[in-house]
Parts: C-alpha cells; sequence; structure tokens
C-alpha cells in the first residue's frame, strides 16, 4: 500500500487546488483569509515532506549541489510563474491561470499517487538497486 507521506502530500494537493479555486470564487474577504490559511498549512506540510525525501535520495557527499540547484529552481519558477500566469490571462481569459494551477495540483496529485512511494520512498528505504547505483557512483570517483 501507499506510505502515509504519499497520502499526506496527495491531500496537500488537494487542499492547494480546492483551496486556489475556493479563493478565486468567493466574494467574502474571511473566506479568502481562512482559505489561505489552510493553502499555507499545506504549502509548508507539502515543502517539508519532499525536502526531507528529497534530501536522502542523494549520496551524503551530493546533497548540498541538489539543494542549490532545487533552490534555484524554486527561484526560477517563482519568477517565472506570474509572468507565465499574465501571458495565460491575456491569451486564453481571466479564468485560464486558476485552470492552469489547479491542473498542476491535480497533475501532482497523480503523479504521486502513481509512483510516489515507489520511486522516492523506495529509495529512502535502502532499496538495493539505489544503493548498488550510490555505490558505483562512488567507485567511478574514486577511480577517477
Amino acid at each position: 500500500g501507499k506510505d502515509g507521506k504519499a497520502y499526506l502530500i496527495m491531500a496537500c494537493c488537494a487542499v492547494l487546488g480546492a483551496g486556489r479555486y475556493i479563493a478565486y470564487s468567493t466574494e467574502s474577504l474571511l473566506v479568502v483569509y481562512v482559505t489561505f490559511l489552510f493553502i499555507i498549512n499545506a504549502l509548508g506540510t507539502v515543502n517539508t515532506v519532499i525536502t526531507a525525501d528529497t534530501g536522502s535520495i542523494a549520496p551524503s557527499d551530493e546533497v548540498g549541489g541538489l539543494f542549490g540547484i532545487l533552490q534555484a529552481a524554486e527561484n526560477a519558477a517563482g519568477m517565472l510563474g506570474p509572468f507565465l500566469g499574465g501571458v495565460i490571462s491575456h491569451y486564453l481569459g481571466k479564468d485560464a491561470p486558476l485552470i492552469a494551477v489547479v491542473g498542476v495540483y491535480g497533475f501532482l496529485f497523480a503523479f504521486v499517487s502513481w509512483g510516489y512511494d515507489i520511486h522516492v520512498l523506495s529509495s529512502n528505504r535502502g532499496d538495493t538497486k539505489h544503493e548498488s547505483s550510490i555505490a558505483g557512483r562512488k567507485e567511478v570517483k574514486k577511480s577517477i
């Protein structure tokens, strides 16, 4: 069965998608604030789980570089996202960015449902294929 982390990420994706839709659809400022409490907590939760799992995928001598790349990608997405949202809104209509964002959360929900526990969490449990891959990389480094 699925690991609890996979279910937690899936629940966060559902909260994020529903929260974005609710916040966009309502005219009540109170509903927006309450919805964003859930959105912010879901983002914090999913970021913490993914960061912890990502950190245990790479060998210890490569974790710093991996987190550097992930941080650069997150920063680039933070710059490109609003621009892309504006372009989508301009060409496809004012509801299109919301549809795109909810669609991304739906994709992530499906992706996590399909393979997070197999492809990410199995490497965290000392999967022999992953361990032999790490050992192979270390042997290559030693021979260089």
